[in-house]
């Protein structure tokens, strides 16, 4: 009897790594399951739940469903407790790829958009972003540690044993044998900080993101995207009409060199400029040269 191919179930908007997971597993970008998203950007709860049973009849076996807590286009948060709910119902493993948006667990205000993290298998969480420790300092986070000593614990003679039953040698948790001591600059932080002190600086940043929101609205532009998150997306009338596009504006920007910010495509669909701010120096004064720079390129491409 032939067995069922394993599927993995995301967006357009998930991070592209998920395609390497499915290339470097031997699994194949066929196993990667693209549900549409609704109007904002967020994992269609009904496509999904369909293409689930579709699969199943063609002898597909759903093997993961990916929500994203803060996608890097938009910061658009997938909804995670209906996830865990399907994820639960079928038996699939759930997993959160919170990179840079996880962080909002440490903000009382921002926390509850991100509720259902914590019924996750797993979770991916980048302290070098909005934790603004040093590069590069991944975190990964599984509630089944039998499933990561399966996949990745050996034993060698020429390793020496653990010293104790709940000794934890890090080569048998990842694919990496030698390890540089990435966790140690982030626990210098948290010493410093601690999670209440990481929490006001990651709510002064959403504050930066929410003035950078209304001052775009105050100058005629428009935010597209639906995030408590600091990133703004954003357009005009006068690219919308094509009057102008983002990456002449983007190019007058460049050739001054005040400020940087990206552009982005969002559902496949429209190139909108982006902002992202992950840094905690980031003051209104900032903000206001941003703007600044961004209406002298409008205005000089037109």
């Amino acid at each position: 009897m032939r067995q069922s191919r394993p599927a993995i179930y995301l967006t357009s908007e998930t991070h592209h790594s998920f395609v390497k997971v499915a290339r470097m597993t031997g699994l194949g970008t066929d196993a990667l399951r693209e549900i549409p998203t609704d109007s904002r950007l967020m994992m269609d709860i009904d496509a999904l739940q369909s293409r689930i049973d579709a699969d199943r009849v063609s002898g597909w076996h759903p093997l993961m469903i990916v929500g994203t807590a803060g996608t890097t286009s938009a910061g658009i948060v997938d909804p995670l407790e209906k996830l865990a709910e399907v994820a639960t119902e079928h038996g699939i493993w759930f997993h959160v790829d919170a990179a840079w948006g996880g962080s909002a667990v440490l903000s009382p205000r921002l926390k509850g958009g991100v509720a259902g993290i914590e019924r996750a298998d797993s979770i991916t969480w980048d302290a070098h972003k909005w934790l603004s420790v040093p590069m590069g300092a991944g975190m990964f986070f599984c509630r089944h540690p039998e499933a990561i000593k399966r996949a990745f614990a050996i034993t060698a003679s020429y390793m020496p044993n653990a010293i104790a039953d709940d000794t934890v040698d890090p080569y048998a948790t990842i694919a990496q044998w030698s390890r540089r001591a990435i966790g140690f600059k982030v626990f210098m932080a948290l010493a410093e900080l601690g999670t209440s002190g990481y929490g006001e600086l990651i709510e002064y940043q959403a504050q930066m993101g929410d003035y950078l929101r209304e001052r775009l609205h105050q100058l005629g532009w428009e935010v597209v995207n639906e995030t408590t998150l600091p990133v703004i997306c954003f357009t005009h009338p006068d690219i919308q009409q094509g009057l102008l596009s983002t990456s002449e504006i983007l190019q007058t920007m460049y050739e001054r060199g005040h400020v940087w910010i990206s552009d982005v495509v969002l559902g496949k669909q429209e190139r909108v400029l982006r902002v992202c701010i992950t840094s905690f120096h980031t003051n209104e004064s900032d903000i206001e040269c941003l703007l600044e720079e961004i209406e002298y390129a409008r205005q000089r491409n037109l």
